[in-house]
Formats: structure tokens, C-alpha cells, sequence
């Protein structure tokens, strides 16, 4: 069979290189955002640790491209199947490669420079510095219209106006100066008068915190507040009036972040050619392991489509040399795969021919050894009948004395009989092996029926049948039976002392037919090499006793029945006999 571990490494290889191009692009990720950051913190690159480390991957990729290259060189000087079509492949690889890096290249750099212009344009610096100012503005005018309200004589009149209510005075107030937050009015000993709010939280607890005429500024969790402090004299009595405005939400934090970002846009502006370089070579630096990755991968790719092109053109040389059995394996589902299932279909019609053609010729010329072996076994039949004559004569010469004779003469040549006419027997099945009467089969019956038979003389032997399927075939019982039989007594005669039988079954596909393939796997002795060649033949046999028959018996019926038989041993590990029957009579 051809095998498919070239296939698997290049699924492996390709696994490999997605992976080192995921590693890639995470290295390009981290080292881009460390340039960007020195560039945007220093306006330079100051620190190049990065760039040994970066240099390893580089290497690695340039090191596994010129070791691809040398293997490819060694193939085409041996010649190797596809040798020549790989090197096109890789050539014409390498070239979309490179024709399509250097519009990438060029289109990149000028969106960045592109960008880097919008981003640095006077309108953005104008923008932000607006902003800055429009934040600054709004801080100073709130301070000085606190203190303006303070000190103004509307304010004054508002609060020594005794007869106003806590509400009137809010009312009135905010009439005045609708930006005003809240108010707190305190008595000589600071206690509360009366607190007005627009929003929550912005009571006082110790007024003596803040300078009287004096606008202070706090802040409380992400908001900041202006406060201001006025002393007035009311019917003979000191009290104490604070007013406050509260500024929008994250005010301060804004107004930095405005500042920091005018900062680094000034510094980014200043260090525009730097940056652009930078991005420029930074590009030019990272491209150079995308393109060998690129290259790379046209050599698993190439080698990965010139593979069965290969496959094909070495088995052909080994059907060319007589070897049948040869398959090529695929997994794959395009046009090649095709290729390669029709050509093993096709090698395995002429394996079919050719083992049709063989077991002709081994049918004819046994034919002939049987009718041989027939006529020769009858030899041992004089003696036989010259010993029956001596008893006879003894029986009539000397009667008293014949059972010294008798009993051993008799036993002796009931035994010779026998084991001669078994043989004949044997002979005569083989000669002329009856035609199949085919009827409607049940396998895992009959197997089980076989098996039965065994498993009380081999109770020290496992039988499993949990792998046979009930598959229903055609074919003559009795001889079928007898395959059975003989195969599973020379599988439990090869186990010495315990161990197991395993019969299982599954249906396979060869071209447009269909087989029943039967594996019977025993844990025995096995088979010696040398002996490989020889347990099909009639003759051979290991067994003390065996005619040798069995197994050529055995094939005899399995090839009448269109199928085929083969077996797989490894000296002390044991043997598989496989047997593929069609199924093109199936119920």
C-alpha cells in the first residue's frame, strides 16, 4: 500500500507555519506598539533590545528555506518523481508572492503618511488648543463671577432683607445668578441657618474652613466646586453666608487630558519625518519574515500537490514490475484524488485477473497431481492385502496361536486404511471440488456454529466474535463451513498455551464492488518467514500428521466462490488470514 505519512507531515508543516505566522503577527503587534510608544514619548527610538530578538525568526525562516532548497536540489538530481514540476511550482509561489508585497508595501506607507498628515494638520492643533482654552476661560470667568455676585450690593440687599423667607432669598438668588449651585447661611457660632441646593451633597459642615472674601477651589470625587465666604452684620448679629458653584462633571480630568494631548501632539508634529521613517523601516523590517513565510509555504503547498502526481508515477513503476498489491492512499476529495482512485480500481481489476489467472493454473496442475497421487496411494494397498492373507492363512495353519498376530495386524491395517482413504478423499475434493450450490448465508450463524464446535476442546482459548456482523451472503454452506473449520483449528493449534481467536468482519468498497472482508487474528506462534511463500501449496504442512491439504483446499474454494484469501503473520506475535467475498449476490 502507498503510504501517507508525506501527507501527514505536510498537514504538519502547514499547522507549523500558521502558527509561526500567528507568533508573527503578535511580535509585530508588540513591537509596533513599543516604537510608536518611544516615538510618541521621546520623538525617537531609543531602546533596540527588540531587534536581536526580532532577528530569531528571520533566521529560522531563512535556515528552513535554504534546507528546503538543498533537498529539493538532491530530488532533482536523483530525479525524483515531480522534482521538476515542485521547482516550477515554488518559482511561480515565490513570484505572486513578491508582486504582491510590493503594492501592499507601497499602498500601506502611503495611507500612512497620508494619515500621519490629517492627523498632524493645523486645524487639529487649533481644535485642541481651543478646547484647552475654552476649558481655562470657563474656570476663570465662573471665579470671577462668584466674586462679583459676592460683593455686589444686589446680594447684600438680599440677605439683610429681613423679611425674606429661606425661600425668597434662594428665589431671589438664583434670579441674580442663575449659575449659582447652592447657599449656606451660619450664625456667629457657625451653626447652620438654612442650606438652598440645586444638587446634592454640597452641604458644609464647618464654614470656618473657607476665608471670608476669598473664592477657594475643592474637589469632591469627580467634581470640582468654587466657594466663596461673606460676612454680613444683621440686626446686631454676625452671620455668615457661603455660596457655591459647582463645575461640570470630570471637569479638571478633561481639562489635563486636553493639555496632555496638546503635549504629545506638538512633540508627535515636531517628529513628523522621524515617525514616518520609522514606520517606513519598522514595515520594511516585519515584511521581510511575512515573505519568507510566504515562501515557505509554497514549498509545503507545492510539495503537497505534486505528491500524488508522484505517488501515481511510482506506482505505476511498481505494477510495471508485477507488484499488484501496491495502492496508493488519499484522503482528499479534489480532482487528483480522482486520479488516484481510478487508477487504484483499476490496479486492483488486474490484480483480480491476475489471481483468477494464477489460480487457473494451479487448479489445472493439481488436477493433474491429484489424479497422480491417486493412482500411487494404491500402492500401499498390496501389503495391506498381502498381511490380511497371512492372518487368514495363519487362521487356517495354526488357529491356537492367531491372536498373537491378530490383533495388531488387524488394528495396523485398519489405521493405514483409513489414513489412505482420508486421503484419497482429500485428493479426490481437490481434483474435482464440486461446483458451489449457492444458497442465502447468515455469517455470524455459521462462523458461531464453527466455533462451537472448538470452544470446549480449547477451553484455555479465548473465541471473540464481538466484531462480526450478522452480513448475509450467497454462497455453498457446507463449503464455506469448511473454510471456517479449517482456519480456525490452525489458528487455535498455533496458540501453545493461552491466548485468543478474534473473528470480525466489515464491508469494504473496490472500484464499483463490494466485498465482505472476514479477519480471523490469532495470538500464536506465527509464521516463519521463510515458510511464507509455501502454506498455500499442497504438501506443505507444519502439523505432525497433516496432509497438507487444508489450506490449498481452503484457497480452492474461496477463489470458486470469486474471492480472494491472504494472510499477515509476525513470528511470535501472531497471524491475521484475511478473506474477501463479493457481494455482488448478496441478499
Amino acid at each position: 500500500m502507498g503510504s501517507n505519512r508525506n501527507t501527514k507531515s505536510a498537514y504538519a508543516g502547514l499547522v507549523s507555519t500558521v502558527t509561526i505566522y500567528i507568533v508573527l503577527i503578535i511580535l509585530i503587534l508588540i513591537f509596533a506598539n513599543r516604537v510608536l510608544f518611544e516615538i510618541s514619548s521621546s520623538g525617537s527610538i531609543s531602546s533596540l533590545t527588540f531587534i536581536p530578538l526580532a532577528m530569531v525568526l528571520p533566521i529560522f525562516l531563512i535556515a528552513t528555506i535554504i534546507f528546503n532548497l538543498i533537498k529539493l536540489l538532491k530530488q532533482k538530481r536523483k530525479k525524483q518523481p515531480g522534482s521538476n514540476f515542485k521547482t516550477r511550482l515554488l518559482i511561480f509561489f515565490t513570484f505572486i508572492t513578491i508582486l504582491s508585497s510590493i503594492p501592499q508595501g507601497i499602498l500601506a506607507v502611503n495611507f500612512i503618511n497620508t494619515a500621519i498628515k490629517s492627523w498632524f494638520s493645523s486645524n487639529t492643533e487649533e481644535a485642541l488648543r481651543g478646547g484647552l482654552n475654552i476649558a481655562i476661560e470657563y474656570n476663570r470667568s465662573s471665579m470671577e463671577n462668584i466674586a462679583a455676585f459676592r460683593d455686589s450690593f444686589v446680594f447684600e440687599n438680599i440677605i439683610l432683607n429681613s423679611d425674606s423667607t429661606p425661600d425668597s432669598i434662594w428665589r431671589n438668588i438664583n434670579g441674580a445668578f442663575p449659575s449659582l449651585s447652592s447657599i449656606s447661611l451660619f450664625d456667629s457660632t457657625g451653626n447652620e441657618i438654612f442650606y438652598k441646593s440645586k444638587e446634592n451633597n454640597l452641604q458644609i459642615v464647618n464654614v470656618f474652613n473657607y476665608e471670608s472674601n476669598t473664592v477657594t477651589r475643592s474637589k469632591e470625587g469627580n467634581r470640582s466646586i468654587l466657594r466663596t465666604r461673606k460676612d454680613f452684620l444683621h440686626n446686631g448679629k454676625q452671620i455668615y453666608v457661603v455660596l457655591t458653584i459647582l463645575l461640570p462633571e470630570n471637569f479638571d480630568q478633561n481639562a489635563r487630558k486636553l493639555t496632555d494631548v496638546l503635549k504629545i501632539f506638538t512633540k508627535n508634529r515636531d517628529f513628523q519625518p522621524t515617525f514616518l521613517l520609522s514606520i517606513i523601516l519598522f514595515y520594511t523590517y516585519f515584511s521581510l519574515p511575512l515573505i519568507l513565510l510566504s515562501i515557505l509555504t509554497s514549498f509545503l503547498l507545492s510539495e503537497e500537490i505534486i505528491q500524488p502526481i508522484a505517488h501515481l508515477e511510482n506506482a505505476i513503476g511498481r505494477v510495471v514490475q508485477g507488484d499488484y498489491s501496491y495502492r496508493i492512499l488519499t484522503h482528499s476529495k479534489d480532482d487528483l484524488a480522482n486520479l488516484v482512485n481510478s487508477f487504484n480500481d483499476m490496479v486492483s481489476e488486474l490484480e483480480l485477473s491476475r489471481d483468477n489467472y494464477v489460480h487457473t493454473e494451479k487448479v489445472t496442475a493439481w488436477q493433474e497431481i491429484a489424479q497422480r497421487m491417486a493412482h500411487e496411494i494404491k500402492n500401499p494397498l498390496t501389503p495391506i492385502k498381502l498381511s490380511a492373507q497371512r492372518i487368514l492363512k495363519k487362521y487356517k495353519n495354526d488357529p491356537d496361536s492367531i491372536d498373537t498376530i491378530l490383533e495388531p495386524a488387524v488394528d495396523a491395517i485398519i489405521n493405514e486404511v483409513e489414513n489412505l482413504t482420508e486421503l484419497l478423499s482429500q485428493f479426490k475434493d481437490f481434483a474435482r471440488m464440486p461446483t458451489p450450490l449457492k444458497e442465502s448465508i447468515h455469517l455470524k450463524s455459521l462462523v458461531s456454529e464453527v466455533s462451537l464446535l472448538y470452544s470446549e476442546s480449547y477451553s484455555r482459548i479465548t473465541l471473540n466474535l464481538d466484531k462480526l456482523e450478522d452480513i448475509e451472503l450467497r454462497g455453498d454452506r457446507g463449503q464455506i463451513q469448511r473454510v471456517f473449520s479449517n482456519l480456525i483449528s490452525n489458528s487455535l493449534d498455533a496458540i501453545i498455551d493461552t491466548g485468543t481467536v478474534s473473528i470480525r468482519s466489515e464491508i469494504i468498497r473496490k472500484g464499483k464492488n463490494y466485498y465482505c472482508r472476514i479477519m480471523i487474528t490469532d495470538t500464536g506462534t506465527g509464521i516463519e518467514s521463510k515458510m511464507k511463500k509455501l502454506i498455500f501449496n499442497p504438501y506443505f504442512t507444519t502439523k505432525e500428521g497433516g496432509t497438507g491439504l487444508g489450506l490449498p483446499i481452503v484457497e480452492r474454494i474461496v477463489a470458486d466462490h470469486k474471492g480472494v484469501i491472504w494472510y499477515e503473520s509476525e513470528k511470535g506475535v501472531g497471524t491475521t488470514f484475511f478473506i474477501e467475498l463479493p457481494m455482488e449476490d448478496a441478499v
